[in-house]
């Protein structure tokens, strides 16, 4: 009876499944080439952020040696240095893989880190101090250098500070398919131990990288701001332009991280150019003052909308018979607005909700009250996984007076602060009893983690009984 040899599309799909298993992934390289290939190509996709900060020097001098004469013999000058590439080390045999070509994402502040770690290792044994201006030359001589070698990326980590007019033209013919792109803007320093890599143009340098993106980079799906300093209005006008170029964005973060007033252009644009395409959406830290709530309610299509930490949505000022039509999850944690704002969003997800993770904001006003359960229970009757990511400990027990309206599979409950635990509730252990739900996650305040006593035993002892699964609630953790 011969074996069935699976397609190798297949076998690729299996063992980029354990890609998070170190132990079994790194096993598969000692096969054969064949599978080694499919190893190194999944290892080398992003190998600076799984490396850690103070090892990642490896991987640059990894890069620098498998680069061609050219490049080796420019880093020399530069270094003063002597560097052997890895093809005369190894007897002019070429390597088994182009190693850097596989590389699939691009993260300018990791890869920086570890391009500063790698002169640091080097200037410590020589003995010799770089100034800021050979720092900035090795910077982009090395990454340059890793994006001749990369083929096609993905992802893309950018600084919108960060203009290189000759990096970017290297980039523009790497980035026509990318999928994601994730655009910061920190100040024009960004820490790295005692070092500070400054994020700025040349005076003589006017290229815009937007203007680049919207050229080559016509699909992207995912697109990710963390705004923390107020765009140049040429930076504006070039997301603007590039923005409404996408023909497929269905992913949209926007983090206003320092809670500056000067977003409105940057999420309006993005939403009115993505409105039917767009199925998930996350806005931290928006002030809404500024910001029409219709604009998400355009988005017919949504499928998780995320709320955090924003502030200043008004009930007055909201559509109230505009609904979701294919809303699964939603989650409206921390947010400094009145019950009604955030009864409405529930009772516009309607029946179609199956997951919501709400939370208490800091003031008064932002609590969850029976009001807001009565509104979940008649507007989605069909919720499978209730979270409680900031939930006062008195309330508690209100909450699980109306578990029995759900059939929940998961009950993930984050208490303010570490002052008792679910365990105390007669509520909770009838529902138990009656089988309510599966899965049961705890925050770090719930005092069942701080000691392994009778009660957490007999606790641990019932959920067994009742086949439901306790784990750590990590409110903070949102997967997009």
């Amino acid at each position: 009876m011969s074996l069935h040899i699976l397609p190798a599309d297949i076998i690729f799909e299996i063992i980029r499944n354990l890609r998070y298993n170190r132990k079994t992934l790194l096993q598969f390289l000692l096969t054969n080439k064949f599978f080694s290939k499919i190893v190194v190509s999944i290892l080398w996709e992003n190998p600076f952020k799984t490396c850690k900060t103070e090892n990642s020097n490896k991987l640059i001098k990894f890069y620098v040696q498998t680069s061609n004469e050219e490049e080796i013999n420019e880093i020399k000058k530069l270094f003063n240095r002597e560097i052997e590439s890895k093809k005369s080390k190894n007897g002019g045999k070429p390597l088994f893989f182009q190693y850097g070509s596989y590389l699939k994402e691009f993260q300018l502040e990791k890869i920086i880190k570890a391009i500063i770690t790698w002169t640091e290792d080097f200037r410590n044994r020589r003995r010799h101090y770089y100034s800021e201006d050979e720092t900035k030359k090795a910077l982009i001589c090395i990454m340059k250098l890793i994006m001749k070698q990369c083929q096609s990326l993905d992802l893309l980590e950018w600084n919108i500070s960060f203009n290189n007019d000759s990096l970017l033209e290297i980039m523009q013919y790497k980035i026509k398919d990318l999928k994601e792109l994730i655009i910061n803007c920190y100040d024009n320093k960004s820490g790295f131990g005692d070092n500070y890599i400054k994020y700025f143009k040349e005076r003589d340098n006017n290229i815009e990288c937007f203007e680049y993106f919207k050229n080559y980079s016509k699909n992207i799906s995912k697109l990710s701001i963390y705004y923390k300093n107020t765009w140049p209005d040429k930076n504006i006008k070039g997301f603007i332009s590039f923005i409404e170029s996408q023909n497929d964005l269905s992913n949209f973060i926007f983090d206003n991280e320092n809670n500056n007033d000067e977003f409105k252009d940057l999420i309006t644009s993005t939403l009115e150019s993505s409105t039917n395409n767009l199925t998930k959406m996350m806005l931290n830290n928006v002030n809404f003052s500024n910001l029409s709530f219709d604009y998400i309610d355009k988005c017919i299509n949504l499928e998780m909308l995320v709320l955090r930490h924003n502030k200043e949505l008004k009930f007055d000022d909201m559509d109230l018979y505009s609904n979701f039509k294919n809303l699964k999850k939603l989650d409206l944690s921390y947010n400094d607005w009145s019950t009604e704002v955030t009864n409405l969003i529930i009772k516009k997800a309607g029946n179609g909700l199956f997951s919501l993770v709400i939370g208490e904001g800091d003031t008064e006003q932002a609590i969850i009250n029976d009001g807001t359960l009565i509104t979940l229970t008649k507007s989605c009757p069909n919720i499978k996984s209730l979270s409680f990511s900031k939930i006062s400990n008195e309330k508690i027990d209100m909450i699980f007076s109306y578990l029995g309206d759900f059939k929940l599979v998961t009950l993930q409950i984050s208490q303010a602060e570490a002052k008792g635990t679910i365990m105390n509730s007669k509520l909770l252990l009838n529902h138990i009893n009656d089988g309510s739900f599966c899965i049961l996650d705890l925050g770090k305040n719930d005092t069942y983690w701080s000691h392994y006593n009778d009660k957490r035993r007999n606790f641990d002892r019932l959920l067994r009984e009742h086949n439901i699964i306790l784990a750590a609630y990590k409110p903070k953790v949102i997967k997009m």
